[in-house]
């Protein structure tokens, strides 16, 4: 007798999507082959309502903040900027608003505080994934599955998001997400150092050059300093929020860069070479206990 594979069980039904830019229009690809799962979405700028519109996935779309705040949703997954994210909340919290919430935003405490204040059923969340575009046209389902994903549950909210943590983390293990918890706090400074501190380390790489070059020096840069200032050409526009909103993790994150650079700078003009290679090679060992990303690839249905 021929086996037949049982489609998921889906944690939610009635899914909302605000904010449809890079990570929210890759969320929104990412959940659109899941049968049985209604998508509704919000975003403020026609062009990208009239582009999404053309997947034909999405039951309902607008640009009107009240009707999507009146959508019957299961789930409310916000994906603006972070300062967006918490003013939606906050207005969440007015309405005394009823469905589960959660977010994609790389700052998790102040969402996290905001929302325990709106009294509303939340759980943060933040799919480790990104590119240095920005927009609906540059999202790609392919960008969130299989991504490192971190769930972030605050045991001030009590049992109910106890629940919600395990209906998200089932939710995002549908698209083959590595499930990974931490603490508001926890997360911040863990990626204060992996994320936030890379972004202005590559601008400022990026902007020593600008700065020191006698002629044009970018024609003739090779793949390292491509690799190396690639996250430095991401829109300001969005990491200089997510830089104020982790200034304290950030502001001692740099003091610690700070000194690493001193310490080269010390080194290389006192020529002191052994004490230059034994600095590098620790450097070097430490990088290579760094995980190569294993990489996956997906056909969508």
């Amino acid at each position: 007798m021929p086996k037949f594979k049982l489609p998921p069980r889906l944690p939610f039904r009635r899914l909302g999507i605000a904010g449809l830019g890079l990570i929210g229009g890759s969320l929104a690809k990412a959940f659109s082959p899941l049968a049985g799962l209604e998508i509704s979405v919000y975003d403020s700028d026609p062009n990208t309502l009239e582009e999404a519109g053309r997947i034909r996935r999405f039951k309902k779309a607008t640009g009107d903040l009240e009707e999507f705040l009146g959508f019957d949703l299961d789930l409310a997954y916000l994906c603006m900027p972070v300062h967006r994210n918490i003013e939606m909340i906050r207005e969440m919290g007015r309405r005394k608003y009823g469905p589960a919430v959660t977010d994609s935003g790389s700052t998790k405490s102040a969402t996290n505080l905001a929302a325990l204040e709106a009294g509303l059923n939340y759980c943060g969340g933040h799919p480790i994934a990104g590119k240095e575009v920005a927009g609906f046209s540059n999202s790609s389902g392919d960008l969130i599955r299989g991504c490192l994903f971190i769930l972030t549950p605050d045991e001030r909210f009590g049992r109910p998001q106890k629940e919600l943590f395990g209906r998200l983390k089932a939710l995002h293990e549908l698209l083959e997400c590595d499930i990974r918890r931490l603490s508001p706090a926890e997360h911040d400074r863990v990626y204060s150092v992996v994320s936030h501190l890379p972004y202005l380390s590559a601008a400022a790489l990026a902007g020593t050059v600008q700065r020191l070059e006698g002629f044009p020096a970018l024609p003739y840069a090779g793949t390292g300093f491509r690799d190396s200032t690639r996250v430095g050409a991401s829109p300001p526009e969005k990491w200089v929020a997510v830089v104020m909103d982790n200034a304290e993790n950030l502001t001692r994150d740099l003091g610690a860069l700070i000194d690493v650079l001193t310490e080269m700078k010390t080194l290389v003009s006192g020529r002191k070479r052994p004490e230059l290679f034994e600095l590098l090679d620790s450097i070097a060992s430490y990088r290579r206990k760094l995980p190569e990303k294993e990489k996956k690839s997906y056909r969508l249905k």
